[in-house]
């Protein structure tokens, strides 16, 4: 990658912060494009501004060789299609007219459509159904990078499964903590079912490796790191040092769970709740083929998910939340 200049979107977000340290760590000059100045004494170059704005997307790649654009909404319904597909359109369309060399985009295995209820591994060349706005919004975006490869822009797509870590602004896994240390937590659907997670360092990295080795093919990789639930709440308890769980519901119970749950994957008022999504993650059976990433570029994750969480609990206990 050339060091003539990156651009960054995202770079004040969960992901971007980790992606944006790595950058400066490796004496990349850095522009963050971003709603909001960064700190005075940053060592990077800010934009303040929309990627909704397209003269702001033209003025944010003007003279840079890389785009990574990791910004996007995932909260606010209204905003999905503007930010995630309207947004991607505008960058693609200012780094093709400037020339920009490459171009990564970070998207989600969501795109996918996975049935979590069925036992399957998806890679790379799965079909793509997504199944709800969000997931549409994404696969939108990553259709149009795709087209922009057609126009003669090198891009690359990473795809990231669940991810976590200190910092995080949502807090994903301090339900499932608490569970956990008062001795509530319950398998509903199994020691077996799968979790796919990932740890946000290790997608940093992951992002960093694309953005260093370009390449004229245009690429798209899953990122997983795959284990057993059984194997993830037994690390969390000894992390926080208390009794594994072993209270499970009996198997017939966790198949009819797993049946209303896909009857009601359908309501889409019900199935983009933090609740079912809580519950489908304690029944999953859908995994992600990530293989494809460490054959091309020799990648490996640099920290894993288990001593990812012993630095997740940490970062939690360090703010008084456990």
């Amino acid at each position: 990658m050339g060091m003539s200049g990156v651009l960054l979107t995202g770079s004040s977000g969960f992901i971007g912060s980790r992606v944006k340290s790595l950058l400066i760590e490796r004496g990349y000059n850095v522009r963050a494009l971003s709603y909001r100045a960064l700190e005075a004494y940053s060592p990077v170059e800010s934009i303040v501004g929309d990627i909704r704005d397209i003269s702001i997307c033209r003025r944010a790649v003007r003279g840079v060789d890389v785009v990574i654009h990791l910004a996007g909404e995932k909260r606010n319904s209204a905003d999905f299609w503007p930010v995630n597909v309207q947004g991607t359109r505008n960058l693609l369309t200012a780094a093709l007219d400037e020339g920009i060399g490459h171009f990564v985009h970070m998207s989600t295995v969501g795109v996918i459509g996975a049935n979590p209820f069925q036992p399957e591994v998806f890679d790379e060349e799965a079909f793509c159904m997504p199944k709800n706005d969000y997931e549409r919004s994404k696969w939108e975006a990553e259709k149009l990078v795709r087209q922009a490869r057609a126009a003669e822009l090198p891009v690359d797509i990473l795809r990231p499964s669940n991810v976590f870590g200190d910092r995080d602004p949502q807090r994903c896994l301090l339900t499932l903590l608490h569970k956990v240390k008062q001795g509530l937590f319950v398998y509903l659907g199994g020691r077996d079912v799968l979790c796919n997670y990932v740890f946000v360092d290790d997608v940093a990295h992951a992002i960093l490796t694309l953005a260093e080795h370009p390449n004229e093919g245009g690429r798209t990789y899953n990122l997983s790191d795959q284990c057993t639930l059984g194997e993830f709440v037994d690390s969390l308890a000894a992390d926080l040092r208390v009794k594994r769980p072993c209270l499970a519901l009996p198997n017939s119970v966790a198949h009819l769970i797993r049946l209303a749950l896909g009857a009601a994957k359908s309501l889409s008022w019900l199935s983009t709740s933090s609740l079912f999504s809580r519950l489908v993650s304690l029944n999953n059976q859908a995994s992600f083929a990530t293989s494809t990433l460490r054959d091309d570029l020799g990648f490996q994750l640099p920290v894993g998910w288990r001593a990812g969480l012993r630095r997740t609990i940490e970062w939690y206990r360090s703010q008084g939340l456990l």
